[in-house]
């Protein structure tokens, strides 16, 4: 049982390197701006704030003052942008 179990781990670990190394060399983390943006806490915050201001009928409300790096403001914006139109399309796909 003990043979069963190691063999097992050395196995998934072995996978888990190959996938990982794969993604980082084909670019699928590394130098990629859009997975780097949407790691980005400013984003994620402005994705929210968008998709609930889109679903709730308001207009369009940048509050970027929530973040004081221009660096954080940008990425808030772009994130916004991206909740606020992502949920239009979606409304419109479904009507």
């Amino acid at each position: 049982m003990k043979r069963l179990f190691l063999f097992v781990l050395v196995v998934s670990v072995t996978v888990a390197a190959v996938n990982s190394r794969t993604l980082f060399t084909r670019g699928g983390f590394a130098g990629n701006p859009a997975s780097s943006q949407a790691s980005s806490a400013a984003f994620r915050d402005g994705l929210h704030l968008g998709k609930f201001d889109a679903a709730s009928g308001r207009t369009r409300h940048l509050s970027v003052g929530r973040w004081s790096a221009d660096s954080n403001r940008a990425s808030f914006i772009a994130g916004y942008q991206a909740g606020y139109q992502g949920m239009n399309g979606l409304e419109v796909a479904t009507e």
